[in-house]
């Protein structure tokens, strides 16, 4: 039995405990807000900063308590994953940017994920937990072409050995998205996203298998639903299969009516690999070898899971929408200033 404000409540009639790791990131945002949806769960959202604008933001929703947790703090990740019913697994290999090292730090995500692994097991063993999600990257679509591969998919690889390691398989769903829709959101002047352009980091005849991040929540909600059939399984996960000049036509097909011509623009490889060596190096895999999501398969896995996944065309028209109200705002408070100005003088 369990006491919960006076209430005796039986252990069969409480939602069960579902603790998200690095909560207020995108990913961890998507499965929070998800799973919210369904009034099955109480969610456990784990953060390093609990009052930051993003955990507020969480803090708000039906069902979610704000917990700090630190995936390089052992000792924090054991008191937030006690008595966990489930628990969902994200790390990142993003240490700030530095010259001629960039972003991508592979040691900080091993660390990172073995403190993660470790607790899940630690929690496995205490007899409550049952169900694992490890949110990792798609294996390659062409096995014999996968080398060299970007050191932050080996990252997450080597974590998933390590699960296998530790014989935690058997409760354990691996997820593995492939690029997403957020990353065309860069700021590289000349390259961004806008009425106009479509950037990318591939050639513009190359198939390029991408997802909405928020689509990995529809996901876990997914394999929640079904846990006996998903564990001790790795699912690669992609929502379009388009090649660069197909995302720009896709594009086009939105603002033509506006009268804007949609081109796709590549990202010089010499550029991308000063900025982000092993971004670089991405490109070259996917060029090379591509995700490997078998898209046929993935269509019969969502009829099943109730999983509908965002397009392209959809992602992009909220991203437009939103650019639009940006923009009127920042209009809108230029001529406010420039009123003031002349009322001023």
């Amino acid at each position: 039995m369990i006491e919960q404000g006076g209430i005796v409540e039986s252990e069969a009639n409480r939602n069960a405990v579902i603790a998200v790791t690095m909560a207020t990131s995108r990913q961890g945002m998507g499965v929070v807000k998800e799973l919210c949806k369904t009034n099955k769960y109480h969610i456990r959202a784990i953060t390093r900063n609990i009052k930051s604008s993003t955990a507020l933001e969480l803090q708000s929703l039906n069902n979610v308590e704000i917990v700090q947790g630190d995936l390089l703090d052992p000792e924090s990740l054991k008191k937030a994953f006690k008595g966990a019913d489930a628990i969902f697994g994200n790390t990142t290999p993003t240490k700030g940017w530095k010259l001629f090292r960039g972003s991508i730090v592979r040691s900080y995500e091993m660390e990172q994920g073995f403190n993660l692994i470790n607790q899940v097991k630690n929690e496995y063993e205490k007899g409550k937990l049952k169900h694992f999600i490890f949110s990792s990257i798609s294996k390659a679509k062409d096995p014999l072409k996968n080398d060299p591969a970007p050191g932050h998919f080996s990252s997450k690889w080597d974590i998933e050995q390590y699960i296998e390691k530790l014989n935690l398989n058997k409760i354990t769903t691996i997820l593995r998205p492939v690029s997403y829709f957020e990353n065309f959101e860069n700021k590289i002047p000349g390259y961004t996203i806008s009425k106009k352009i479509f950037p990318g980091i591939i050639g513009e005849n190359f198939k390029w298998q991408t997802i909405a991040v928020e689509d990995i929540g529809k996901w876990v909600r997914g394999v929640l639903s079904k846990p006996d059939k998903y564990k001790n399984q790795s699912i690669d996960i992609a929502g379009e299969e388009l090649t660069g000049l197909e995302m720009a036509r896709t594009l086009q097909r939105i603002v033509s009516s506006e009268g804007h011509k949609a081109n796709y623009l590549m990202i010089p490889r010499i550029a991308i690999k000063f900025l982000e060596y092993d971004i670089g190096v991405m490109a070259d895999w996917i060029e090379r070898s591509g995700y490997g999501a078998d898209m046929n398969k993935l269509k019969a896995i969502q009829n099943e899971l109730n999983i509908v996944p965002t397009s392209l065309k959809d992602w992009l028209k909220v991203k437009l929408e939103k650019q639009n109200k940006t923009q009127k705002s920042w209009s809108s408070q230029w001529k406010a200033s420039q009123w003031k100005l002349q009322w001023d003088k």
